[in-house]
């Protein structure tokens, strides 16, 4: 009985310590913001590859994603995975997962107008070192470094 009633007290007590551990978007947020600035292009293989700012779209609501430069962009940030339908367009399948040192987006374009646009991307951003980010695109292959340019 005292087994049971231990075990039943530690399984509670993980439980709520899971409950309150933050998200890992909540972890990623600060660390985002760490990483705002101007930006040189170091390595590159694609024109995507450019000087750029990494700045966030909406400074007082940071859920709404960041950019680097401006063409390449990681909006609505979000738990989980999300779908909305573009008008005239695909339903969208947006998932996000976020990892210590930066994040992957997954786009699935499904049920499209134009069945041509049916595909999914991913794309990512890591945080090499406290200067250093590199972004990752997988249709079409585009692989690009940059770093941090002094204040």
């Amino acid at each position: 009985m005292k087994t049971l009633l231990c075990f039943l007290i530690s399984t509670t007590f993980i439980s709520a310590s899971a409950l309150a551990t933050p998200s890992n978007k909540s972890r990623f947020i600060p660390l985002l913001k760490t990483m705002l600035g101007d930006y040189q292009v170091v390595t590159a293989n694609s024109p995507l590859c450019v000087d750029s700012q990494l700045s966030l779209i909406n400074p007082v609501y940071p859920d709404a994603g960041f950019k680097l430069g401006e063409h390449i962009a990681f909006e609505s940030l979000h738990n989980g995975t999300r779908t909305t339908k573009k008008p005239d367009f695909c339903f969208v399948t947006s998932s996000y997962k976020y990892k210590s040192d930066g994040v992957d987006n997954s786009l699935r374009m499904s049920r499209c107008v134009d069945p041509v646009n049916e595909k999914t991307i991913r794309q990512s951003i890591e945080f090499v070192s406290p200067t250093t980010v590199k972004y990752t695109l997988n249709d079409p292959q585009v692989q690009c470094t940059f770093e941090k340019q002094a204040d």
